[in-house]
């Protein structure tokens, strides 16, 4: 990325062309190809295929699960990418960038290591392992790593931009200083200099951003955002004095004689007039603001000025509206007590009592559960067009591409329990399974390779729950029902194997069914079958001796004797191999 696009990126709010298509075109591509391969017979090159989905669909789950602040999903999605393709740098970087955010600086310190030793011109492999470093306390190590990848910047302004925000990330303001020097050598736009001071401006450098600002309004007094950034630091410095929100009033105004209609601009200008307690003026910028864009903490910062003007059905309005809002873009836990707080206060001076209870214990809920974040870490991590698209749309790309990965394990399963390695075939279901549960037949899938692989303690599971979608399928009735049977369920395998339209071919469905029965008690029943089974396979000693047990429990002694006799001595003729 060029720095010209980077300062439009950082400095004005943007969007990306066709962001969905984007990120999931590789991913597309490989499911097609992989089912074009399927439909032609080449198993082999439908595997391959199905397994480059497989990874591309994992790394797509891992950055909405990432974008979504959803930790441990994202960890595991990046780490079933990482298993698929151990030699995917991307993967490896992505995993170790989701275990930083979730805490595992360790963990995520050791990959980084690995890969930074690996390719020594791997830029930003070498700025996440630097962000792990210090955050392990190894302040000295991280600074040397991100030494390392200064030699690999060398000469390419924005890999230098970007390494001189971690250093001052690092406190090393000096060093952030020459980069930022050389940056504005290639780029002496006005604009590189407000870039340059709002990325002092977010490290607390105040002094430093003051300069660069008021340089850049020098070259070019109607250069946007740098009257906006400067309010921002008088906001930001505590150094500023009581005069702080006065000089910030300022600025903002400054930044909107320059453009009436900038949202930030009038957000922070109606919150700073709030602030100063002077909400009547704060009004109109706040309307403006939320006219311009619906975000929720304009809505919510308009709520808080309606609340302060004596006007709580129209906060209460607004704040359930920011409440709304602040779902879609997936806000932070604090965003979210603050409007919970200020909801509660509006609804109990509208009187609604209760229901303004019910927002201040979840406000109170979320300060006592509110945690420190690792979220410092994204900036480190690859940039993703799925990151423009609104909360509604990335969940229905989540729900999209889960189904998609679900079809890709579906149909390698089915190609292993072809090939006859139904273990491996089950493990395949499972994971489709539990990306999609209500994939077409995918329990009798399950069921089906759990049985072949002689796990019936596992196939009872799937096999009942695909009986209970199509009550009157034989094949599954049978296969639950021996599966019953192996587990010593008898008198369910009994209920399933009645009326089996097989019973009366099948000797061995014939036993099963008559072991079933008599091992239910119901030795009155099972002698049906089990005649029927002595005369098929009169010389197969286990039907003798059920059938000897059946008698027994009847009473009929000499009957079961006959029977056990006959059992004992087919089976002497078995082991001495007798005509």
């Amino acid at each position: 990325m060029a720095v010209g696009l980077l300062l439009t990126s950082l400095l004005a709010a943007g969007t990306f062309a066709g962001a969905e298509a984007d990120a999931l075109a590789p991913f597309d591509r490989s499911l097609a190809a992989a089912e074009s391969s399927l439909q032609g017979g080449d198993l082999a090159a439908a595997q391959r295929h199905y397994e480059g989905a497989l990874f591309e669909g994992w790394m797509v789950l891992g950055t909405l699960h990432r974008l979504e602040r959803r930790r441990p999903e994202a960890v595991k999605a990046f780490a079933e990418a990482s298993r698929l393709d151990p030699e995917d740098r991307r993967a490896s970087r992505s995993l170790a960038a989701a275990r930083l955010q979730q805490g595992e600086t360790s963990g995520a310190a050791e990959i980084l290591a690995s890969l930074a030793a690996r390719d020594p011109r791997d830029f930003e492999t070498r700025r996440l392992l630097a962000r792990a470093l210090a955050a392990e306390g190894k302040t000295d190590q991280a600074a040397r790593t991100l030494d390392e990848a200064r030699a690999a910047a060398a000469g390419d302004p924005e890999s230098e931009f970007l390494l001189a925000t971690d250093y001052l990330w690092l406190k090393k303001a000096d060093a952030a200083e020459g980069l930022f020097a050389k940056l504005l050598q290639a780029r002496p736009q006005p604009q590189t200099r407000v870039l340059v001071g709002r990325t002092y401006r977010d490290a607390g450098e105040y002094d430093r951003a003051r300069a660069q600002l008021r340089a850049a309004l020098e070259q070019d007094p109607h250069v946007r955002r740098a009257h906006y950034y400067l309010g921002m630091v008088s906001l930001a410095d505590a150094r500023t004095g009581p005069e702080r929100l006065d000089r910030a009033i300022a600025e903002f105004q400054a930044e909107l004689a320059l453009g009436p209609q900038d949202p930030p601009a009038n957000d922070q200008l109606g919150t700073a007039l709030l602030e100063a307690g002077r909400p009547a003026e704060a009004l109109p910028a706040l309307e403006a603001a939320v006219r311009a864009e619906a975000r929720s903490s304009y809505v919510h910062h308009l709520g808080r000025c309606q609340l302060a003007l004596d006007r709580p059905a129209e906060a209460a309005a607004s704040l359930k509206r920011a409440l709304a809002l602040a779902g879609d873009e997936a806000a932070g836990e604090a965003e979210l007590q603050k409007i919970h707080y200020q909801l509660g206060l509006a609804l109990r001076k509208a009187g609604a009592a209760q229901e303004a209870a019910s927002h201040l214990a979840e406000a109170g809920r979320l300060t006592s559960g509110d945690k420190a974040s690792n979220d410092e870490v994204a900036p480190v991590m690859e940039s993703s067009p799925l990151a423009e698209l609104p909360l509604g749309e990335r969940e229905q790309i989540t729900q999209r591409v889960k189904a998609g990965l679900a079809r890709a394990y579906s149909n390698l399963g089915v190609m292993q329990a072809q090939a006859g390695r139904f273990p491996e075939a089950a493990e395949l279901f499972e994971q489709a399974l539990a990306l999609d549960p209500d994939f077409p037949r995918l329990q009798y899938s399950l069921g089906v390779a759990y049985f072949n692989a002689k796990q019936y303690d596992k196939a009872t599971g799937p096999l009942s729950r695909a009986l209970a979608s199509d009550p009157q399928d034989p094949g599954v009735k049978r296969m639950l029902a021996l599966a019953w049977l192996d587990r010593g369920e008898y008198a369910r395998a009994a209920e399933l194997l009645q009326g089996d339209p097989q019973l009366g071919v099948d000797p061995s469905l014939q036993f099963a069914y008559g072991l079933a029965l008599v091992k239910s008690d119901r030795a009155a029943e099972a002698l049906e079958p089990l005649q029927a089974a002595v005369r098929r396979a009169p010389e197969d000693p286990n039907v003798r001796y059920l059938l000897g047990e059946a008698y027994q429990q009847l009473g009929r002694a000499e009957e079961a004797q006959r029977e056990f006799e006959r059992s004992r001595r087919l089976k002497d003729k078995g082991r001495k191999g007798g005509p």
